[in-house]
């Protein structure tokens, strides 16, 4: 069973791949998939009476996110 820290987990790396993107349609499937993935981790938060604290999708928006760790690597590839 995925847990929500997984679902979040697998959000975080499509909205990474979407920033990756040349093709606006594949950008789009991405953050598709990204929203999906996060509605799933609050179903799932809901599910088990967790709830994590509000985060924005883009850390960027929010003045007071926590530094990223843009310059490692990812360890996965998969085509677009």
């Amino acid at each position: 069973m995925v847990t929500a820290i997984e679902y979040r987990a697998m959000a975080l790396e499509h909205h990474r791949w979407a920033g990756m993107c040349r093709s606006p349609e594949s950008r789009e499937e991405h953050f598709r998939l990204e929203k999906e993935l996060l509605t799933l981790a609050e179903s799932e938060e809901r599910l088990h009476g967790v709830h994590a604290p509000e985060q924005p999708s883009n850390p960027q928006q929010s003045k007071n996110s926590a530094p990223s760790n843009r310059s490692r690597p990812s360890l996965r590839w998969e085509p677009v």
